[in-house]
């Protein structure tokens, strides 16, 4: 099956869609949450400052009505003053003494904030500082200030860690259904890839039936698709039927005529040159005039040449229509012959024949077929190949036809400008398959090494079909290689 590319395909754009939405509701909310934070910091901020204010005063009055020596009034102020601020969050209260003041720690103090928060995300939200500056007077002396300042990093920390949270937690939940959307698309385009792998099948000549379709849309285009093949099917039967038909009576037709061209035609020009030859003679020994003689030997000379023309022409009509050579050399003499007959014609081009093993019959099929393949082939080489030298090769193979029969391999192979980019079968190369597959063999057309075209046919050809000589079975196979310079 094709790879679909990311823009065409359904399977991504069904990821990737709700994908982009998911990520677009993640920013969303991370972008609602940032801008809600600086309201809630300020809120935050101004409670905190509140109650501090209100502790901080409380504790003044308190100190401001205790008596200048009263250390212990003073120390229960205190205590009650650092204890209430260190309920409070978001301030940071100082005690700042003057010359004569009694010292007073630190209160109020928020905790430092577990999580680390990064300096970015702390400058984004962090306010301006908020500073109040409290007098503190003891018996009616001043005794130094309290300064209480807001300070917001235990909130920007609490905002931090919830927004990684939430984040991660939309993020788990986006993958989850995603995950769910791949799985769910897989399952339901399932069928998708059956279609597409049943077109495939029918582009290579294959019509099987796709299994069924659980999907209710996609169910009626699964039995329709059914029908089609079967439909295609019956007519490649039948074609295929057809074919073989024609090829059938073609090749009896042939037979038939080059019978009556043999018998007919042949007896009746062989009996037209020995009539001439009777002619010449009884001439010669006749009672007439030498003028007349010799224009009677002229006229049988003459009947007698193109009787001989007609009976040359007839024989090249019968090698075209059967090979007489089949039955009379066998294969591998007939091919042998034909590659030489075609050097003759072609001496631009270089020919070498490769045969492997002497001495194998094949049955008429066989050679018959393998003669007009290789017959074919140097046709199409001398019209279209554009090249200078074409090899042949013929061999039996034991045991590699698919179905473990011997088989006969024959390669044809030029040096020429190689198939066109738009190739598609001619007649003659529907002729060439068709043969092969009448005799459930197999035709590879393709690139040659030398970038020119390959043609290969593989015949089986079992006991029956092809057997060696004894000569051959004693001796092994020979490679014989004949090149016709």
């Amino acid at each position: 099956m094709p790879h679909l590319t990311a823009q065409n395909s359904i399977r991504m754009r069904l990821i990737l869609i709700p994908a982009c939405i998911l990520s677009l509701g993640i920013a969303a909310v991370i972008g609602v949450t940032l801008y809600g934070a600086k309201a809630r910091i300020a809120s935050e901020i101004d409670s905190g400052l509140t109650l501090g204010d209100h502790l901080i005063r409380y504790a003044l009055d308190d100190l401001a009505d205790a008596r200048s020596g009263d250390a212990t009034a003073q120390s229960q102020a205190l205590s009650r003053l650092r204890e209430g601020l260190a309920h409070v969050r978001h301030i940071k209260v100082a005690y700042a003494a003057g010359a004569a003041a009694a010292p007073f720690p630190e209160s109020g103090a928020p905790p430092k904030p577990k999580t680390t928060v990064p300096a970015w995300f702390q400058a984004l939200l962090r306010p301006a500082t908020i500073e109040k500056i409290y007098p503190v007077t003891i018996g009616g002396a001043p005794r130094g200030e309290i300064v209480m300042s807001s300070e917001p990093a235990d909130e920007i920390a609490e905002i931090w860690s919830s927004l990684l949270f939430l984040t991660a937690l939309l993020i788990a939940i986006s993958i989850a259904i995603v995950t769910l959307i791949l799985l769910t698309a897989r399952h339901t385009l399932a069928p998708l890839r059956q279609l597409v792998d049943g077109l495939d099948r029918l582009g290579r000549g294959q019509f099987g039936a796709v299994g069924e379709i659980r999907i209710a849309e996609l169910r009626r285009i699964g039995e329709h698709f059914n029908k089609l093949a079967a439909t295609l099917a019956r007519s490649e039967d039948n074609n295929h039927l057809l074919i073989d038909r024609l090829l059938s009576i073609q090749d009896a037709e042939r037979k038939e005529l080059a019978r009556e061209l043999h018998d007919e035609f042949g007896a009746s020009l062989f009996g037209v040159r020995a009539a001439a030859s009777c002619i010449v003679e009884a001439a010669s020994g006749s009672l007439i005039g030498p003028a007349e003689a010799r224009e009677i030997v002229e006229r049988a000379q003459t009947i007698s040449a193109l009787a001989d023309a007609i009976q040359k022409q007839n024989y090249r009509i019968l090698d075209r229509i059967r090979p007489v050579i089949l039955h009379q050399m066998g294969l591998p003499d007939a091919l042998r012959q034909l590659a030489e007959a075609w050097r003759s014609q072609h001496r631009d081009f270089s020919c070498v024949i490769d045969i492997a093993g002497q001495g194998r019959i094949f049955n008429e099929e066989v050679s018959l077929t393998s003669y007009r393949i290789v017959q074919e082939c140097l046709t199409n080489v001398a019209r279209h190949s554009k090249g200078s030298a074409v090899r042949i090769g013929m061999s039996v193979d034991a045991a590699a036809a698919p179905s473990g029969s011997p088989e006969l391999r024959l390669r044809i192979e030029d040096d020429g400008a190689g198939l066109p980019p738009d190739f598609r079968y001619g007649f003659g190369f529907l002729g060439m398959s068709e043969r092969v597959r009448k005799l459930d063999g197999r035709l590879k057309i393709g690139a040659g090494a030398t970038g020119g075209a390959l043609i290969e046919a593989f015949i089986p050809v079992g006991p029956k079909a092809q057997a060696e000589t004894a000569g051959d079975q004693a001796g092994g196979r020979r490679a014989e290689e004949t090149a016709i310079p």
